[in-house]
């Protein structure tokens, strides 16, 4: 099961029980999963992928209206997934229509799927209902562990443009993006957002996973980092000890260490007789403080290149 699909049976197993918000659910499953057959009798029809939404969409429908719901599964050509269609009709189904804002007669006619019902934005409760209803109808989330994004498909822009209004309400930068010309995408791509947007609609289970992953990745991406820092020192100490090995042969050759001064002396005998020690290990050896090795090492490497000049 995808994570998708998680996230969906998740909010449909959310009992909804003020009627307002049931419709405002409704509405936002209509906007991106609804259709409207004009006849003699109109109708109006969703299609989904998830056979539970589909279930769930009739279930909030026939809560509210005295309508009759048939769902069917339907073998679309091209296609590996069957589509399942929830048809809604009966004498309610116009008022079913003019409340849920799949069609509104105004001054200048009727217009179909353009503009959310004012219930909507009556209160934050509302908003939250439509925005879980139109995941419902046509939203996906990546699963997490390949990234973060969070989409929903609107057929219209007005709806698209007023319902990222509504979740930058909520402090969460949705934008939007045009596909193939006649479809509005509302997205989110940051995790933070993507968490944030999963429990504003209540898939809190969803978004806690979410940071669970959030955490393994984070955890795995310090622990790789620290290795290959630890890694890159690790070479640095390598390639340093065998330039400082290099130069103290070199001194001894030239004018032996004996005719250094005994600090220097000591510091040599310690790095020849430990080449893979650090610094620091060095510095305990000689019971001297890490940056006094250094120097001693220092001088060894100057007194060389003085030699090799020569």
């Amino acid at each position: 099961m995808s994570f998708s699909s998680e996230c969906k049976d998740e909010l449909i197993r959310i009992r909804v029980k003020n009627a307002e918000q049931r419709l405002c659910q409704l509405s936002g499953a209509t906007f991106t999963a609804g259709g409207i057959r004009i006849s003699r009798r109109p109708s109006l029809f969703y299609h989904t992928e998830n056979p539970g939404t589909a279930k769930h969409i009739a279930s909030i429908a026939l809560s509210l209206y005295d309508a009759d719901a048939v769902v069917e599964e339907k073998r679309v050509e091209h296609r590996r997934r069957p589509i399942y269609e929830v048809t809604l009709s009966g004498k309610e189904v116009e008022r079913l229509m003019r409340e849920t804002g799949a069609m509104v007669m105004g001054e200048n006619g009727i217009r179909l799927m353009t503009e959310i019902p004012a219930c909507v934005y009556e209160n934050e409760d509302n908003q939250r209902a439509f925005l879980r209803g139109c995941f419902l109808g046509g939203g996906s989330c990546v699963d997490p562990k390949r990234g973060y994004h969070f989409e929903m498909v609107f057929r219209a822009k007005s709806v698209a443009e007023s319902a990222a209004q509504m979740i930058r309400g909520f402090h969460l930068p949705a934008k939007i993006s045009v596909r193939n010309g006649d479809r509005f995408i509302v997205y989110l791509k940051d995790g933070d957002d993507v968490s944030g947007m999963l429990a504003l609609i209540g898939a809190s289970s969803s978004a806690l996973a979410l940071e669970n992953v959030r955490v393994e990745k984070d955890v795995r991406n310090y622990i790789n980092r620290t290795t290959n820092c630890e890694a890159a020192n690790l070479d640095k100490q390598v390639v340093a000890s065998i330039r400082q090995r290099k130069a103290i042969e070199l001194i001894d050759k030239k004018i032996g260490l004996c005719s250094l001064p005994v600090s220097l002396q000591q510091a040599a005998r310690l790095r020849v007789q430990n080449p893979d020690a650090s610094v620091q290990e060095l510095a305990d050896l000689a019971e001297i403080q890490k940056p006094g090795m250094y120097h001693r090492l220092d001088r060894l490497m100057k007194i060389a290149e003085a030699l090799e000049e020569e």
